[in-house]
Protein backbone atom coordinates (compact mmCIF):
# COMPACT_ATOMS: atom_id res chain seq x y z
CA UNK A 1 0.00 0.00 0.00
CA UNK A 2 1.25 3.53 -1.20
CA UNK A 3 1.83 5.61 1.21
CA UNK A 4 0.06 9.35 0.70
CA UNK A 5 1.48 12.91 1.84
CA UNK A 6 -0.79 15.64 1.56
CA UNK A 7 0.56 19.09 1.90
CA UNK A 8 -1.73 21.68 1.99
CA UNK A 9 -0.77 25.19 0.69
CA UNK A 10 -2.36 28.53 2.22
CA UNK A 11 -3.50 30.49 -0.42
CA UNK A 12 -2.91 27.93 -3.52
CA UNK A 13 -5.59 29.23 -6.00
CA UNK A 14 -5.65 29.17 -10.07
CA UNK A 15 -4.54 32.47 -10.04
CA UNK A 16 -1.31 32.08 -8.23
CA UNK A 17 -0.07 28.85 -10.19
CA UNK A 18 0.12 30.52 -13.26
CA UNK A 19 3.43 31.67 -12.04
CA UNK A 20 6.48 29.32 -12.20
CA UNK A 21 6.57 26.89 -10.09
CA UNK A 22 9.32 24.35 -10.92
CA UNK A 23 8.08 21.71 -8.54
CA UNK A 24 4.25 22.21 -8.43
CA UNK A 25 4.68 21.55 -12.76
CA UNK A 26 5.91 18.18 -11.87
CA UNK A 27 2.83 17.21 -10.97
CA UNK A 28 0.76 15.39 -13.91
CA UNK A 29 -2.64 15.62 -12.59
CA UNK A 30 -4.24 19.03 -11.35
CA UNK A 31 -7.88 20.79 -11.18
CA UNK A 32 -9.43 23.30 -9.09
CA UNK A 33 -12.29 22.49 -6.67
CA UNK A 34 -14.75 25.27 -5.24
CA UNK A 35 -14.12 25.51 -1.73
CA UNK A 36 -16.30 24.86 1.65
CA UNK A 37 -18.43 28.18 2.83
CA UNK A 38 -16.86 30.07 4.51
CA UNK A 39 -13.17 29.55 2.73
CA UNK A 40 -11.52 30.64 5.94
CA UNK A 41 -8.91 27.90 7.11
CA UNK A 42 -10.32 26.36 10.21
CA UNK A 43 -13.45 25.49 7.92
CA UNK A 44 -11.41 24.53 5.03
CA UNK A 45 -9.02 22.09 7.46
CA UNK A 46 -12.40 20.48 8.63
CA UNK A 47 -14.03 20.22 5.34
CA UNK A 48 -10.80 18.41 3.52
CA UNK A 49 -10.28 15.92 6.74
CA UNK A 50 -14.13 15.01 6.69
CA UNK A 51 -15.29 14.69 3.62
CA UNK A 52 -18.77 17.39 4.77
CA UNK A 53 -19.29 21.01 4.79
CA UNK A 54 -19.29 23.28 7.56
CA UNK A 55 -23.30 22.79 8.15
CA UNK A 56 -22.42 19.30 9.00
CA UNK A 57 -18.92 19.55 11.10
CA UNK A 58 -19.63 22.65 12.60
CA UNK A 59 -16.38 24.14 12.37
CA UNK A 60 -18.21 27.36 11.07
CA UNK A 61 -14.98 30.26 11.11
CA UNK A 62 -12.07 30.45 12.53
CA UNK A 63 -13.89 31.85 15.76
CA UNK A 64 -16.69 30.30 17.92
CA UNK A 65 -19.14 32.38 19.75
CA UNK A 66 -19.19 30.67 23.12
CA UNK A 67 -21.12 33.06 25.59
CA UNK A 68 -23.58 31.19 27.26
CA UNK A 69 -23.11 28.06 26.01
CA UNK A 70 -21.28 25.17 28.76
CA UNK A 71 -21.27 22.21 26.09
CA UNK A 72 -18.63 24.23 23.87
CA UNK A 73 -16.57 25.41 27.10
CA UNK A 74 -15.49 21.73 28.22
CA UNK A 75 -13.91 22.32 25.04
CA UNK A 76 -12.02 25.51 25.30
CA UNK A 77 -8.67 25.76 26.02
CA UNK A 78 -8.69 28.17 29.22
CA UNK A 79 -5.10 27.74 29.80
CA UNK A 80 -2.66 30.95 30.07
CA UNK A 81 -5.35 32.57 31.89
CA UNK A 82 -8.17 32.63 28.84
CA UNK A 83 -11.47 32.83 30.93
CA UNK A 84 -12.44 35.10 28.61
CA UNK A 85 -12.65 32.56 26.01
CA UNK A 86 -15.99 31.86 27.63
CA UNK A 87 -17.42 34.58 25.72
CA UNK A 88 -15.68 34.29 22.00
CA UNK A 89 -12.59 31.61 21.04
CA UNK A 90 -10.36 32.01 18.03
CA UNK A 91 -8.60 29.68 17.09
CA UNK A 92 -9.25 26.64 19.46
CA UNK A 93 -7.72 22.99 19.16
CA UNK A 94 -9.44 20.77 20.44
CA UNK A 95 -10.51 17.78 17.89
CA UNK A 96 -13.78 17.66 19.94
CA UNK A 97 -15.10 20.43 18.83
CA UNK A 98 -15.82 18.89 15.25
CA UNK A 99 -19.22 17.60 14.95
CA UNK A 100 -18.26 14.97 12.48
CA UNK A 101 -15.43 12.61 12.49
CA UNK A 102 -12.16 12.21 10.24
CA UNK A 103 -12.65 10.39 7.06
CA UNK A 104 -9.60 8.00 8.64
CA UNK A 105 -11.28 7.64 11.69
CA UNK A 106 -11.87 3.63 12.51
CA UNK A 107 -9.67 2.59 9.24
CA UNK A 108 -6.28 1.58 11.18
CA UNK A 109 -4.79 3.75 9.25
CA UNK A 110 -1.76 5.69 10.73
CA UNK A 111 -2.11 9.13 10.10
CA UNK A 112 -0.02 12.28 10.99
CA UNK A 113 -1.43 16.01 11.40
CA UNK A 114 1.15 18.32 11.01
CA UNK A 115 0.03 22.63 12.08
CA UNK A 116 -3.60 21.68 11.17
CA UNK A 117 -6.35 23.37 13.24
CA UNK A 118 -8.56 21.53 15.96
CA UNK A 119 -6.07 18.16 16.02
CA UNK A 120 -5.55 18.29 19.61
CA UNK A 121 -6.42 14.59 21.43
CA UNK A 122 -7.68 12.15 19.00
CA UNK A 123 -7.36 14.02 15.71
CA UNK A 124 -4.45 11.91 14.82
CA UNK A 125 -2.06 9.41 16.21
CA UNK A 126 0.99 11.72 15.55
CA UNK A 127 0.01 15.47 16.34
CA UNK A 128 2.39 18.66 16.02
CA UNK A 129 0.41 22.26 16.35
CA UNK A 130 1.20 25.53 17.58
CA UNK A 131 0.12 25.81 21.07
CA UNK A 132 2.36 28.34 22.93
CA UNK A 133 2.43 27.89 26.89
CA UNK A 134 2.95 31.14 28.66
CA UNK A 135 4.11 32.18 31.89
CA UNK A 136 1.93 34.79 34.35
CA UNK A 137 4.84 37.75 32.78
CA UNK A 138 4.86 36.01 29.69
CA UNK A 139 7.39 34.67 28.77
CA UNK A 140 7.05 31.30 26.59
CA UNK A 141 7.83 28.05 28.04
CA UNK A 142 7.14 26.23 24.94
CA UNK A 143 5.96 27.10 21.40
CA UNK A 144 4.23 23.88 20.42
CA UNK A 145 2.30 20.69 21.21
CA UNK A 146 2.30 16.78 20.43
CA UNK A 147 2.07 13.35 20.33
CA UNK A 148 3.37 11.73 21.21
CA UNK A 149 4.50 14.28 23.96
CA UNK A 150 8.40 13.63 23.03
CA UNK A 151 8.41 14.15 19.10
CA UNK A 152 8.18 17.97 19.95
CA UNK A 153 11.80 17.72 22.07
CA UNK A 154 13.40 15.77 19.66
CA UNK A 155 12.19 18.56 16.52
CA UNK A 156 14.10 20.67 18.59
CA UNK A 157 17.01 18.80 19.12
CA UNK A 158 17.52 18.40 15.36
CA UNK A 159 16.39 21.64 13.81
CA UNK A 160 15.87 24.34 16.81
CA UNK A 161 12.46 25.81 18.51
CA UNK A 162 9.68 26.54 16.22
CA UNK A 163 9.92 29.91 15.28
CA UNK A 164 6.87 30.96 16.63
CA UNK A 165 7.51 34.95 15.94
CA UNK A 166 8.03 33.77 12.01
CA UNK A 167 4.36 31.87 12.26
CA UNK A 168 2.24 34.93 12.64
CA UNK A 169 3.35 38.01 13.59
CA UNK A 170 4.61 41.84 11.67
CA UNK A 171 7.47 39.11 11.14
CA UNK A 172 5.67 36.09 9.59
CA UNK A 173 8.00 34.73 7.26
CA UNK A 174 9.39 31.34 5.08
CA UNK A 175 11.41 30.13 8.17
CA UNK A 176 7.72 28.70 9.97
CA UNK A 177 7.12 27.16 6.77
CA UNK A 178 10.93 25.97 6.16
CA UNK A 179 10.51 24.57 10.02
CA UNK A 180 7.49 22.63 9.28
CA UNK A 181 8.76 21.48 6.37
CA UNK A 182 11.58 19.96 8.23
CA UNK A 183 9.26 18.25 10.74
CA UNK A 184 7.01 16.51 8.20
CA UNK A 185 10.63 15.12 6.58
CA UNK A 186 11.42 13.62 9.75
CA UNK A 187 7.68 12.48 10.58
CA UNK A 188 7.58 11.07 7.25
CA UNK A 189 10.86 9.32 7.33
CA UNK A 190 11.17 8.00 11.53
CA UNK A 191 7.32 7.25 11.96
CA UNK A 192 5.69 6.11 8.89
CA UNK A 193 2.67 7.12 8.55
CA UNK A 194 0.31 6.06 5.77
CA UNK A 195 -1.05 9.42 5.71
CA UNK A 196 0.39 12.73 6.20
CA UNK A 197 -1.13 15.67 6.27
CA UNK A 198 1.25 19.01 6.87
CA UNK A 199 -0.40 22.78 6.37
CA UNK A 200 2.38 25.24 5.41
CA UNK A 201 1.49 28.99 5.56
CA UNK A 202 3.59 30.66 4.08
CA UNK A 203 1.98 32.08 0.62
CA UNK A 204 -0.83 33.57 3.36
CA UNK A 205 1.37 36.44 4.49
CA UNK A 206 2.38 38.44 1.68
CA UNK A 207 -0.81 37.86 0.00
CA UNK A 208 -3.07 39.52 2.84
CA UNK A 209 -0.33 42.27 2.97
CA UNK A 210 0.36 43.26 -0.53
CA UNK A 211 -2.85 41.62 -1.97
CA UNK A 212 -2.63 38.99 -4.74
CA UNK A 213 -2.07 41.07 -7.74
CA UNK A 214 1.26 42.69 -6.35
CA UNK A 215 4.07 41.64 -8.66
CA UNK A 216 6.39 40.18 -5.04
CA UNK A 217 3.90 37.15 -5.14
CA UNK A 218 5.85 35.58 -7.94
CA UNK A 219 8.48 34.98 -5.79
CA UNK A 220 6.39 34.15 -2.68
CA UNK A 221 5.14 30.67 -4.78
CA UNK A 222 8.89 30.46 -6.09
CA UNK A 223 9.65 30.87 -2.77
CA UNK A 224 7.00 28.22 -1.19
CA UNK A 225 7.78 25.67 -3.94
CA UNK A 226 11.40 25.24 -3.43
CA UNK A 227 10.80 24.92 0.33
CA UNK A 228 8.62 21.87 -0.38
CA UNK A 229 10.45 20.21 -2.87
CA UNK A 230 12.25 18.25 -0.46
CA UNK A 231 9.30 17.14 0.70
CA UNK A 232 8.03 15.76 -2.77
CA UNK A 233 11.54 14.37 -3.48
CA UNK A 234 11.28 12.17 -0.58
CA UNK A 235 7.80 10.79 -0.81
CA UNK A 236 8.12 10.02 -4.55
CA UNK A 237 11.69 8.59 -3.70
CA UNK A 238 9.99 6.15 -0.81
CA UNK A 239 7.39 5.09 -3.24
CA UNK A 240 4.60 7.36 -1.74
CA UNK A 241 2.25 9.69 -3.08
CA UNK A 242 2.44 13.45 -3.13
CA UNK A 243 -0.79 15.69 -3.00
CA UNK A 244 -0.80 18.97 -2.71
CA UNK A 245 -3.88 21.02 -2.06
CA UNK A 246 -5.11 24.79 -1.70
CA UNK A 247 -7.61 26.17 0.72
CA UNK A 248 -8.97 29.49 -0.68
CA UNK A 249 -8.12 32.31 -3.09
CA UNK A 250 -7.57 35.92 -2.39
CA UNK A 251 -9.28 38.45 -3.75
CA UNK A 252 -7.31 42.30 -3.51
CA UNK A 253 -9.23 44.32 -0.93
CA UNK A 254 -9.11 48.25 0.16
CA UNK A 255 -12.73 48.87 2.12
CA UNK A 256 -12.49 47.32 6.13
CA UNK A 257 -16.43 47.22 7.46
CA UNK A 258 -16.94 47.64 11.48
CA UNK A 259 -20.12 45.74 11.62
CA UNK A 260 -19.75 45.81 15.20
CA UNK A 261 -19.18 49.56 15.62
CA UNK A 262 -22.48 49.76 13.33
CA UNK A 263 -24.31 47.81 15.92
CA UNK A 264 -22.57 49.74 18.80
CA UNK A 265 -24.05 53.24 17.15
CA UNK A 266 -27.43 51.72 16.78
CA UNK A 267 -27.47 50.41 20.37
CA UNK A 268 -28.09 47.09 19.73
CA UNK A 269 -24.20 45.94 20.47
CA UNK A 270 -23.59 47.01 24.42
CA UNK A 271 -20.22 48.22 26.07
CA UNK A 272 -18.29 47.75 29.58
CA UNK A 273 -16.02 50.48 30.42
CA UNK A 274 -13.15 49.49 32.78
CA UNK A 275 -11.01 51.93 35.17
CA UNK A 276 -8.86 53.41 32.52
CA UNK A 277 -11.38 53.83 30.11
CA UNK A 278 -10.57 50.33 28.09
CA UNK A 279 -14.39 49.47 26.33
CA UNK A 280 -15.11 45.81 25.78
CA UNK A 281 -18.13 44.08 24.80
CA UNK A 282 -20.89 43.18 27.37
CA UNK A 283 -22.36 40.18 25.80
CA UNK A 284 -25.08 39.59 28.25
CA UNK A 285 -26.22 42.48 27.74
CA UNK A 286 -25.71 42.97 23.65
CA UNK A 287 -28.40 42.45 21.67
CA UNK A 288 -25.64 41.32 18.80
CA UNK A 289 -22.60 40.88 18.09
CA UNK A 290 -20.73 40.17 14.75
CA UNK A 291 -18.22 37.30 14.87
CA UNK A 292 -15.65 39.09 12.06
CA UNK A 293 -13.36 37.04 10.25
CA UNK A 294 -11.80 37.94 6.72
CA UNK A 295 -14.85 38.17 4.12
CA UNK A 296 -17.29 37.12 6.41
CA UNK A 297 -19.63 38.06 10.06
CA UNK A 298 -21.53 35.89 11.49
CA UNK A 299 -24.26 37.89 13.57
CA UNK A 300 -25.54 36.24 16.77
CA UNK A 301 -28.58 38.73 17.86
CA UNK A 302 -31.74 38.56 20.07
CA UNK A 303 -32.85 41.06 17.59
CA UNK A 304 -32.17 40.08 13.71
CA UNK A 305 -34.83 42.29 12.28
CA UNK A 306 -33.11 45.49 13.85
CA UNK A 307 -29.89 44.17 13.67
CA UNK A 308 -30.43 43.51 9.56
CA UNK A 309 -31.83 46.58 9.09
CA UNK A 310 -28.97 48.06 10.13
CA UNK A 311 -26.29 46.88 8.60
CA UNK A 312 -27.94 46.38 4.75
CA UNK A 313 -28.03 50.30 5.81
CA UNK A 314 -24.68 51.67 7.18
CA UNK A 315 -22.43 48.50 5.12
CA UNK A 316 -22.11 50.00 1.56
CA UNK A 317 -19.63 47.18 0.66
CA UNK A 318 -22.29 44.44 1.98
CA UNK A 319 -22.22 42.35 -0.56
CA UNK A 320 -25.10 39.81 1.19
CA UNK A 321 -26.97 37.89 3.50
CA UNK A 322 -26.94 34.45 4.07
CA UNK A 323 -28.24 31.92 6.44
CA UNK A 324 -26.13 28.63 7.23
CA UNK A 325 -28.74 26.52 9.63
CA UNK A 326 -26.47 26.03 12.12
CA UNK A 327 -26.08 27.74 15.42
CA UNK A 328 -22.29 28.07 15.08
CA UNK A 329 -23.11 30.55 12.80
CA UNK A 330 -25.80 33.04 14.52
CA UNK A 331 -28.93 34.36 13.07
CA UNK A 332 -27.49 35.40 9.83
CA UNK A 333 -23.93 35.73 7.98
CA UNK A 334 -23.04 38.88 6.18
CA UNK A 335 -20.72 38.65 3.58
CA UNK A 336 -18.07 41.30 1.94
CA UNK A 337 -17.90 42.48 -1.21
CA UNK A 338 -14.87 41.47 -3.31
CA UNK A 339 -12.54 44.14 -2.29
CA UNK A 340 -14.23 44.72 1.18
CA UNK A 341 -13.44 42.50 4.47
CA UNK A 342 -14.79 42.61 8.02
CA UNK A 343 -12.89 43.61 10.96
CA UNK A 344 -13.79 43.40 14.47
CA UNK A 345 -14.25 46.61 16.25
CA UNK A 346 -16.34 48.54 18.09
CA UNK A 347 -14.07 51.56 19.55
CA UNK A 348 -15.07 55.49 18.26
CA UNK A 349 -11.23 55.71 19.18
CA UNK A 350 -7.55 54.18 19.48
CA UNK A 351 -8.51 55.54 23.87
CA UNK A 352 -10.66 53.40 24.34
CA UNK A 353 -8.86 50.13 22.94
CA UNK A 354 -7.93 47.46 25.07
CA UNK A 355 -3.79 46.88 25.56
CA UNK A 356 -4.54 43.48 23.30
CA UNK A 357 -5.88 45.07 20.42
CA UNK A 358 -2.02 46.84 20.05
CA UNK A 359 -0.53 43.41 20.05
CA UNK A 360 -0.17 40.33 18.73
CA UNK A 361 -3.21 38.18 20.44
CA UNK A 362 -5.02 36.13 18.01
CA UNK A 363 -6.58 34.58 21.38
CA UNK A 364 -7.82 37.85 22.93
CA UNK A 365 -9.34 39.47 20.28
CA UNK A 366 -12.78 38.13 19.53
CA UNK A 367 -12.61 38.00 15.83
CA UNK A 368 -9.40 37.80 13.48
CA UNK A 369 -6.96 40.45 13.10
CA UNK A 370 -4.91 40.27 9.77
CA UNK A 371 -3.29 44.23 11.27
CA UNK A 372 -1.16 41.75 12.83
CA UNK A 373 0.69 41.13 10.38
CA UNK A 374 1.59 44.72 10.27
CA UNK A 375 3.94 46.37 12.62
CA UNK A 376 3.71 50.74 13.50
CA UNK A 377 7.39 51.63 13.95
CA UNK A 378 5.92 54.77 15.23
CA UNK A 379 4.36 53.91 17.97
CA UNK A 380 5.82 50.52 18.09
CA UNK A 381 2.92 48.18 18.33
CA UNK A 382 0.93 46.12 15.80
CA UNK A 383 -0.89 48.81 13.19
CA UNK A 384 -4.17 50.16 13.58
CA UNK A 385 -5.11 51.13 10.14
CA UNK A 386 -7.41 48.36 8.61
CA UNK A 387 -6.55 49.67 5.36
CA UNK A 388 -3.14 48.69 5.53
CA UNK A 389 -5.05 44.66 4.70
CA UNK A 390 -4.69 44.13 0.98
CA UNK A 391 -5.79 41.07 0.21
CA UNK A 392 -8.26 38.51 1.95
CA UNK A 393 -11.05 35.74 1.74
CA UNK A 394 -13.92 33.67 2.68
CA UNK A 395 -16.75 34.57 0.98
CA UNK A 396 -18.13 32.86 -1.95
CA UNK A 397 -15.26 32.32 -4.78
CA UNK A 398 -15.74 32.76 -8.51
CA UNK A 399 -13.95 29.68 -10.31
CA UNK A 400 -10.87 32.18 -11.11
CA UNK A 401 -10.24 32.00 -7.24
CA UNK A 402 -11.05 28.41 -6.94
CA UNK A 403 -8.07 26.73 -5.30
CA UNK A 404 -5.98 24.02 -6.85
CA UNK A 405 -5.53 20.07 -6.56
CA UNK A 406 -2.40 18.79 -7.89
CA UNK A 407 -1.77 14.54 -7.74
CA UNK A 408 1.07 12.39 -8.85
CA UNK A 409 -2.77 10.00 -9.06
CA UNK A 410 -5.40 10.52 -11.25
CA UNK A 411 -8.34 12.67 -10.20
CA UNK A 412 -11.89 11.91 -10.59
CA UNK A 413 -14.56 13.74 -9.18
CA UNK A 414 -12.90 16.11 -6.30
CA UNK A 415 -15.25 19.15 -7.50
CA UNK A 416 -15.85 20.65 -4.31
CA UNK A 417 -13.90 20.59 -0.98
CA UNK A 418 -15.81 17.89 0.50
CA UNK A 419 -15.54 15.63 -2.68
CA UNK A 420 -11.46 16.57 -2.64
CA UNK A 421 -11.74 15.09 0.78
CA UNK A 422 -13.83 11.65 -0.81
CA UNK A 423 -10.62 11.69 -3.11
CA UNK A 424 -7.64 11.65 -0.20
CA UNK A 425 -10.03 9.10 1.66
CA UNK A 426 -9.93 7.19 -1.79
CA UNK A 427 -6.35 7.52 -2.38
CA UNK A 428 -5.41 6.30 0.65
CA UNK A 429 -7.26 3.16 0.61
CA UNK A 430 -6.60 2.43 -2.99
CA UNK A 431 -2.60 2.36 -2.79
Amino acid sequence: MARVCVILVAGLDAAIVKHPAATLATFPHRKTFEPDFPAVTSTMQATLTTAVSARQHGITANGLYTHNQPALHANLDLSNYADYRKDVSFWEQSNNLLQHKRFWAGSGKKVAMLFLQNSMHGAADIVITPKPEHTPDGKTLTACWSNPPELYAKLVAKFGPFPLHNYWSPMAALPSSQWIINAALHVWSEDKPDLQLVYVPHLDYNLQRLGPSHPAIAKELADIDAAIAPLVKLVRETGGIPVIVGDYGMYDVDTPLFPNLVLREAGLLKTKTDDKGKVYVDYAASEAFALCDHQVAHVFTRSPMAATRVLKEKLTALDGITHMQTDRAGAFTLVAKPNAWFAHDWWQHDGEKPLWQFTVDIHAKPGYDPRELFFDRERKCIAQDAKLVKGSHGRNMEEGKWPVLLSDAPIEGAERAYNVAAYLHRLSDAH
